[in-house]
Parts: C-alpha cells; structure tokens; sequence
C-alpha cells in the first residue's frame, strides 16, 4: 500500500506560456494565499470555497483493486494528522478502513450482542441491561475509532463515584407519578463487569472483525475488590453449623439446613444445589452429579439448563451430609427435586435468599456483604485445610481448568519451599556419596 498524501481542494497551480513558447508550471505565491479572497481566478479549483479545503489521500487494496480511498477536513492541521496517523497504520500493518472506525458505538454494540448465541439467557440479560443502564448513555453515538484510553480511564471514575451517565426505568408509584432511581457509586466487581466483559466485549469484537487497528481498553486499569486484599471469606466448622441450625429453626424443615452444608463443605452454586434431584446423587459412593442449574431465558422466565461451564461434574458428599439427605429424600421419587419448597417445588433461590438467608446471616453476625456465593469459597478453604489438591477442589468448584482455581486459592496450599530444598540436599548428599 502506498503512502497517504494531503491535498488542497480549493488551491491549485496553473500552467503559463512563456514568451518562448514554452510552459511552466507556477503555483501561487505565500503572498498570495495569504488572502484567499483576492487569489487570482486561475489559481482556484472548481470546489474552491465549497465545502472543507484539505483532504487526505492514501490508496486502498480492496481485493486485489488499487483504489485511492479520502477523508476531507476543515483544517490543514487536522488532515496532517490524520496522513501520520494513517502512515503509522500502514508501514506496521494495522491500517483500518476509516469508515470502519467511524461506526458508532451502539451500532457495533447491537451486532455484538446478537453474535452471542451460546450465551445463556441470564447473561445475556446481564450484557442487555447494563448496556442501557450505563455503557449506551456513555458511548451510544461515540464513533469507535475516536475511543481512546484516557476517555475510558475517565468513565471509570465516573462509574466508581456514581457520577456516570446513566438511563434507569421510571418506576410507577401509587400516586400515578413514575420515580426514577439514582445512581450510587458502583462497587469495584460490577464496575469490572460493566468495563471489561459488557463494553470491553463490543471493543473486542470490533477489532477482531478489523474496524478496529488496536484496542483501548488494553491497558486500562480496573478498580479492585477490596476484599480480595483483606483475604477470601471463609468460616469455621461451628459458623458453619450455627448457620444450618439458624435455616432449619427458621423453616422448620430440615431441607434448608442440609442445603446450607452442602453449600458450604461441597461448593455447588446455589442454582446447582437447587436443581438437584433425587436420581442425581448416588449416595452408596457419596457423590451427587452436577448435571443442570437453574438459570432464565431470554425473556426472563426461570428454567434449568447446562451449568456454567456448560459440563457436568459429580461432587464428594462427607458422611454425614449423606446420612442427612439419604433421610431427606425418603420415600421421594427419581425426578423429585431434593431441596423443596413449602409448596414441593424447587427451592427459588431468590427467595431463599431473602427470606432465609439474609435472616441466618444477619442473626450470627456475618458481615452484610457476605453472600451465598461466599460459602464455595468456604467449601474450598475448608476442603483445601483438609489436604485436597489442586483437581478435586477444580472439580468440586466446576472451574473450567485448574489456572482459576490456582489463580483464587493458590495462598491456601501449604509452603512447601522449605522442605522441597530440604529433601533436594538430602537426596544430592546420597548421590554424591554413592
């Protein structure tokens, strides 16, 4: 691909006959350009006065096909710009179209959103939401070639301060006037969510699909979770009781307590735990089979499908949990849910979680923000103490390789350093002495 070269559309040079008869081109003198007004009428082009005066020219494979491709501008200053810019793209080989980059930001966004097919229907909610309630009303018409980090940076504090462009929907109130809820800072894990999996993902898709030469998010810092530097959450073996004993005295039904251990000593997600049946557990050899979870389509309505990595796993049952659900699903049958509701329904997580939960957590004393989700990471420390390795507590978990399981709980494995050099000597002093 050739260089890219600016042009002025307005001024052109002319072609005189010299008294020899020969000709030569001449272009306007500094003098002379320094008042457009009075430039004499052969130096002026056809477009001149009409329109921006400077353009910016570069030529363009387009399947196999040289063709000279401009992009006009007001400003000399700014076409310059645009040929360095587009001589850098060029000589290290990430030339985009212009075009491409001049899409806007929701356009790109809806194509995005709609390529997610295997995506399951509560996340893409998720990515639908928090595209209207804060990623569009930011960068809806932003063009995305004209993202740059620095904007992105600034976005961030925005949604850390609860400062950000927003869009919630009015809620109706009973006297007839809708209310609209306002934004409050957003804590660091939804702010990640937000920025790098909702946002970040249209940025990812336009560069892949080349619209982009280079990706502003690449090296934008995201707001960490204060937790993960005060350690991960974690109970005792009493805590952990005193919670099941608190479920059952709540409910009176023995289901929620053992729900509660095999939360916090097994680790299956809540939605797994509860789209348990009776033909999934094998207690003979103590294993319960991961096989479905309940999550929502894409029009919000509940049912059960795959889990999240979208394969199945079987979990350890201790002996005691086992003995405490074999009694459970006495006299139940095959396709029965294990842990039912009042009604024989499976449990609806959400409202174990505001009806029993927040009570028991409250009741013992637990910090707010500790949520049911925080009982798998009890159920790995607690298995991690006990001497598990690194593939059951992946396998427990349904961590999709056993790097995120490293990456969370790779401080629980005992430092074995010391010993490892200890017995490296001892075995160099053997050889050696052999």
């Amino acid at each position: 691909m050739a260089r890219a070269w600016v042009d002025d559309l307005w001024v052109k040079d002319t072609v005189v006959t010299l008294p020899d008869g020969t000709e030569q081109r001449i272009a306007p003198t500094a003098q002379q350009l320094k008042s457009l007004k009075t430039l004499p009428e052969h130096f002026r082009t056809s477009k001149f006065g009409k329109g921006s005066r400077w353009a910016t020219r570069w030529y363009e494979e387009d399947g196999g096909v040289r063709r000279v491709r401009q992009q006009s501008f007001k400003k000399r200053s700014d076409a310059e710009s645009f040929e360095a810019e587009l001589e850098d793209d060029i000589r290290t080989g990430r030339y985009v179209d212009p075009s491409h980059r001049e899409r806007p930001f929701d356009e790109v966004a809806a194509i995005w959103l709609g390529s997610k097919n295997r995506l399951k229907g509560s996340s893409f909610r998720r990515y639908d939401r928090e595209l209207r309630n804060y990623v569009l009303p930011k960068w809806a018409g932003v063009q995305i070639g004209a993202i740059r980090r620095e904007h992105i940076d600034e976005w961030v504090k925005e949604l850390m301060a609860g400062t950000a462009p927003h869009s919630y929907k009015a809620r109706a109130k009973a006297d007839g006037e809708a209310k609209v809820k306002a934004m409050r800072p957003l804590a660091p894990t939804y702010v990640q969510h937000i920025v790098g999996l909702t946002f970040g993902g249209t940025i990812r898709y336009a560069v892949a699909e080349g619209w982009l030469a280079r990706d502003p998010l690449q090296h934008v810092e995201l707001p960490r979770d204060e937790r993960e530097r005060e350690g991960l959450p974690t109970l005792t073996y009493q805590e952990v009781e005193m919670l099941a004993e608190a479920a059952s005295d709540i409910t009176r039904r023995p289901g929620d307590a053992a729900l509660v251990r095999l939360l916090a000593y097994c680790g299956p997600r809540i939605g797994e735990a509860t789209a348990l049946k009776v033909g999934d557990l094998d207690l003979t050899v103590g294993r319960a089979k991961i096989n479905r979870t309940w999550t929502i389509d894409r029009e919000g309505k509940r049912k059960t499908g795959p889990p999240k990595t979208w394969e199945s796993r079987e979990i350890p049952l201790p002996g005691f949990l086992i003995e405490e659900i074999e009694t459970l699903v006495t006299d139940m049958n095959e396709d029965d849910w294990v842990f039912q509701s009042a009604r024989g329904e499976a449990i609806n997580d959400r409202n174990w979680y505001n009806r029993i939960w927040k009570k028991i957590r409250d009741g013992q004393g637990l910090d707010t923000g500790f949520t049911i989700h925080d009982l798998r990471h009890v159920a790995a420390t607690l298995s991690i103490a006990a001497g598990a390795d690194v593939k059951l507590v992946q396998q427990m978990l349904g961590h999709k390789d056993a790097t995120e399981t490293l990456n969370t709980y790779a401080a629980l494995w005992p430092d074995k350093i010391a010993e490892v050099v200890d017995l490296v000597e001892e075995r160099r002093a053997q050889a050696l002495a052999a």
